[in-house]
């Protein structure tokens, strides 16, 4: 149940704050879930200062986990102990045990990405390779020196400042996660007019906004104004276009199928959505 009176936001909601999410859930700890679709679960976890989670392990997936406040300790089984601050990216590979220990006198807050069937199951005496090896797990491919700076997608421990050094100014996009189930990028855009935009006919896509002014467009459910600590979904089906306003560049980060097509406003189907005449 909540902490407070106010009411707690569905997942998929088509833009949500971080603050919002605060005023509903109140004081730490909790957990809250953004988003659930047939590709990825994604939730927001606030853990008060001192805490730790369990060592856990995922034997059927990856798990991305991005910092949004505060700062962790990140324990990766066989790949390192990490501090990762505001705007870390991590990915804990399928086989290999995580564990996050806020660091500081403040509360920490982050995001899980993972696929709706990745089980969690608790870290045992067997290596990561004995397991992956007891429970048939091929393992995540590990990163390999062939993008800027050397940051190929599902790198451990990866952070945003990284990757400003390595690209430049905007624009640019980086790879963060890819897998067989969804991919993550990070895009890096100047201001520009609104554009034609695009929809996805097999599955949702959701982003979340690290900096600047942004604003998506939707057929049939409106305008959406967010900016860092936001959080966009497009339904399935629903044409978006998205963005930057003001005078200083945006980032925004997808979750999303790989490889997903994008077809423009010009392609009508059955799986279009939000427009006269289709469903």
């Amino acid at each position: 149940m909540s902490a407070s009176s106010v009411p707690i936001p569905p997942p998929n909601r088509p833009s949500v704050s971080l603050s919002a999410i605060h005023d509903a859930h109140g004081e730490g700890p909790w957990v809250h879930r953004l988003i659930e679709n047939a590709q990825s679960f994604g939730d927001v976890i606030c853990d008060l200062p001192g805490t730790a989670s369990p060592a856990l392990w995922r034997p059927n997936g990856d798990e991305f986990v991005a910092v949004l406040e505060g700062r962790y300790e990140v324990e990766i089984e066989e790949l390192g102990t990490f501090q990762a601050e505001e705007d870390a990216f991590i990915c804990v590979p399928k086989g290999h045990s995580a564990r996050f220990q806020v660091q500081g006198d403040g509360p920490a807050v982050r995001v899980s990405v993972r696929h709706p069937s990745a089980q969690a199951l608790p870290a045992d005496r067997r290596t990561s390779a004995e397991r992956r090896s007891a429970h048939s797990v091929i393992p995540t491919v590990l990163p390999r020196r062939d993008a800027p700076g050397g940051f190929a997608p599902n790198r451990p421990f990866l952070t945003l400042a990284q990757l400003k050094e390595a690209h430049g100014p905007a624009p640019w996009t980086h790879r963060v996660i890819a897998n067989e189930v969804f991919m993550t990028n990070l895009i890096y855009q100047m201001p520009a007019p609104l554009p034609a935009g695009h929809w996805h006919s097999d599955c949702d896509e959701w982003w979340m906004i690290r900096e600047g002014e942004l604003e998506w467009g939707f057929d049939g459910i409106g305008t959406h104004r967010v900016k860092r600590g936001d959080f966009v979904c497009a339904p399935r089906g629903y044409l978006h276009r998205i963005h930057v306003i003001g005078d200083v560049p945006g980032i925004r980060m997808p979750t999303v199928l790989p490889d997903v097509p994008h077809p423009g406003p010009d392609v009508y189907g059955y799986a279009r959505r939000g427009i006269p005449g289709f469903p």
